[in-house]
Formats: structure tokens, sequence, C-alpha cells
């Protein structure tokens, strides 16, 4: 019992440590972030379902100021002012309206979360890998409220350059979505705000489906 108490006693520190560091790096991270006047990064989404043993991949990019944002895709268009979401489906001439949401909003808005309150999460850091010849910490988010509809999201992040690298978002239905960033581009043009505001005039006979009633 005595050897298990100092075998203990020896191993917490290194744990709290760990555990600091992750809070280091996500702040430094976050910190990064929000220093930008604006931020536009593209990239590739790879949907895997487990069941159907499918996969599939879609190319967007993200357009980023504040807490507002666009995003586009060959089939979506959405746009969020910080206070309202508009989600465009372009192939049926439809727009959903609602409430940006950062804790659920993982695909349409994938660093929300990180940019958000993280306390929603337990984070724990998972170590260093190797991708495409860059050194990258991985880091694992595993919501609190287990009603979320994914077990735990999977973030690796370039410390060197405080930067997100991918995203992993594990959906309890057993459909993964793996986000890939490219073309990371901060302080690029800043847009108007504008730009981040549906336009209904441009899509004639749209239909509009408000989900905030």
């Amino acid at each position: 019992m005595r050897r298990i108490v100092v075998i203990s006693l020896i191993l917490l520190p290194f744990f709290a440590n760990s555990q600091k560091d992750v809070k280091e790096v996500l702040d430094k991270l976050s910190e990064t972030v929000r220093s930008y006047k604006c931020l536009y990064f593209e990239y590739t989404m790879t949907i895997e379902d487990r069941h159907l043993n499918t996969s599939e991949m879609q190319d967007g990019k993200i357009l980023m100021k504040g807490n507002k944002y666009r995003l586009s895709t060959k089939d979506t268009d959405i746009y969020c002012d910080g206070a309202t979401q508009w989600q465009y489906l372009k192939e049926d001439n439809e727009v959903m309206i609602s409430l940006p949401d950062s804790t659920s909003d993982i695909v349409t808005n994938p660093l929300g979360f990180i940019l958000g309150d993280r306390r929603e999460f337990k984070q724990k850091l998972k170590g260093e890998v190797v991708e495409d010849g860059f050194n990258l910490l991985e880091i694992d988010f595993y919501p609190r409220n287990i009603k979320m509809p994914y077990s735990y999201i999977r973030v690796r992040i370039d410390d060197g350059r405080h930067k997100p690298y991918s995203i992993k978002y594990a959906g309890k239905d057993g459909v993964h979505y793996t986000i890939k960033i490219k073309n990371y581009t901060p302080d690029a043009d800043i847009p108007d705000d504008g730009e981040f505001v549906f336009d209904a005039s441009k899509h004639p006979d749209v239909e509009t489906v408000d989900l905030r009633e």
C-alpha cells in the first residue's frame, strides 16, 4: 500500500504538468487566432461512415472576423454575424435561420469550440505525432454534456506556429468528420461586416425556414 502511495506521489506532478501544458497550448492558440483582424483558410473534409464503410471528401473555405464567419462548400453557404446564422442550401434554394452554437456546430464552425468556452469539455493531451513532415500536438476534447451527438473531438496543432492543423469530429452515429486545414492566411483582405450576412435579394424566390421560433 505504501509503495502505491509513493508511486502516486511521484506521478502526480507529471499528470498535473500535462494538463497545464494543454491549457497553455490552447490558450496560446486561442490568443493568436483572436489577435488576427481576420482569418481565411481552405480545408478538405473527409466524411467516413463506419456503419456503411463509405468515405467521401468535400472542399470548403472559411472567412472569419472576430465571432463572425462565412463558410462555403459546393452545396452550402453558411453566414454568421455573431448573433444569427444562415445556412443556405444551393440546390434547394432554401435558407435555414438559427442561433449560432459553438458547442454543437463543429462542422459548420470548426474553430468555434476552441475559441469558445472550453470548460464544456474535458481535455487530454495525447502526445506528439508526425503528419506530412510536421510535428503536431494531438489533443482530445470530451464533451461534459453526454447528450452531445459526438463522443470526442481530436485536434492536431502546429504548436510552433500556433495554428490548427486538423480537427476530427467523432459522431456517436458512426459518422466521423476530419477537417484538414490548408492555405491558412491570417489578416488577409479585411472584409466588410456585410460579408457575414445572408442577402436574400441575391437569391430570388428563396424559401426561408426560421428555426429560432
